[in-house]
């Protein structure tokens, strides 16, 4: 092999490997974003990205009208990434895990035209049982002006106290490949009492 080629291999070899170095590096400082913790009362603890605001009184009631006032709502500076947490007094127990998540799945098959759900169970996380679904969803428009709205939801249920709380992660389906690898690092650090 020449001398010219050999050079010109050793070049390649050096610029694939330095393309790699560098994807990876910036795959792990995505997926590793830099986290918050917020301590919503005594009983619940989140870590939220750094750059997550709460949501303003103007954007909980366009994008959330409910009764029922969260527990909190954060958003990204775009307002497209969403995690909110929720409480429900309904009365479960540790006990009936394995029915809370049939109920919750079917509730969720029943609020979107089509899910196709990435995993489901039920885990602990920090001591703590959740039932928790992670699904991309659509939802189909009711008129011709309007878009389907395909989401990805990373959701999870926990008891503590009598109290069930909703932790809900969603962003749109193709932010999905960013997101994902976040919003598992968000669930993996909730703190219930």
């Amino acid at each position: 092999m020449s001398l010219i080629c050999r050079v010109g291999y050793q070049s390649m070899f050096r610029m694939r490997v330095f393309i790699i170095t560098i994807s990876v590096f910036g795959i792990m400082a995505f997926s590793a974003a830099k986290l918050k913790k917020v301590k919503l009362n005594d009983d619940v603890t989140v870590s939220v990205p750094a750059d997550f605001m709460p949501m303003t009184p103007e954007d909980r009631e366009q994008r959330y009208k409910s009764h029922r006032l969260p527990l909190a709502l954060y958003t990204d500076p775009d307002r497209l990434v969403d995690f909110g947490v929720n409480r429900s007094y309904s009365v479960w127990s540790e006990d009936d895990l394995g029915m809370l998540e049939k109920f919750y799945r079917s509730s969720i098959i029943e609020l979107f035209d089509k899910v196709d759900f990435i995993d489901s169970g039920i885990k602990e996380v920090n001591k703590h049982q959740f039932v928790f679904f992670e699904f991309e969803s659509v939802v189909y428009p009711e008129s011709d002006f309007q878009r389907n709205v395909a989401k990805y939801t990373y959701v999870m249920y926990g008891l503590s106290g009598g109290t069930t709380y909703v932790f809900n992660f969603t962003c749109p389906k193709n932010l999905r490949e960013d997101w994902q690898p976040i919003a598992r690092q968000m669930m993996s650090k909730i703190k219930l009492k």
